[in-house]
Parts: C-alpha cells; sequence; structure tokens
C-alpha cells in the first residue's frame, strides 16, 4: 500500500476489495494491532499511533476470522469479553 487518506463519520463502515488489497493490514493498524511503516493515525485530533489505548477504548472491530473458546456459550462469550475491555 502506498498510502492512504481516510476520513469516516460516525456510523458503521465495511471495507471491501479483493484478496492481498491490504484491508486487514489497514484495519490491524487503525485498531493499534500492528504499528504503520509510516504516517499516522488521528481519531478526533488524537494521534493513535502514539496512544493506541485510546483507540481500544472507542472502536469495535470484528475480523472476518474471529476464533473463540471452544463450548462457551455466546452469554459467557461476551460476559469474558466485557470483563477484559473494562480493565484496559
Amino acid at each position: 500500500m502506498n498510502g492512504i487518506s481516510l476520513e469516516i463519520e460516525n456510523g458503521m463502515f465495511g471495507l471491501l476489495g479483493p484478496n492481498g488489497a491490504g484491508k486487514s493490514t489497514l484495519m490491524k493498524t487503525i485498531v493499534g494491532l500492528q504499528q504503520p511503516d509510516q504516517g499516522s493515525i488521528n481519531f478526533n485530533g488524537i494521534d493513535i499511533v502514539k496512544n493506541s489505548t485510546f483507540i481500544k477504548t472507542k472502536l469495535g472491530y470484528l475480523p472476518q476470522d474471529f476464533a473463540v473458546y471452544q463450548n462457551i456459550t455466546a452469554y459467557d462469550l461476551l460476559n469474558h469479553l466485557a470483563i477484559l475491555k473494562r480493565n484496559e
């Protein structure tokens, strides 16, 4: 990816493109799971490359392949994730 400039308004956003286009890489970088090679990412004026914890409290991200614990109910999984999220 040579560069991207993007402004997303409030609400739900979908990112579409062919395999290998960089969608997963972009999303992992936006949500702070990996560092960008260069540039900056700002969310409401906060540099989330320098403060990746901030974006994790504001943004929900569900990747296509989301592995969960085996033999756990949906309720227990959501409760577990809520507890983890509260402790960040």
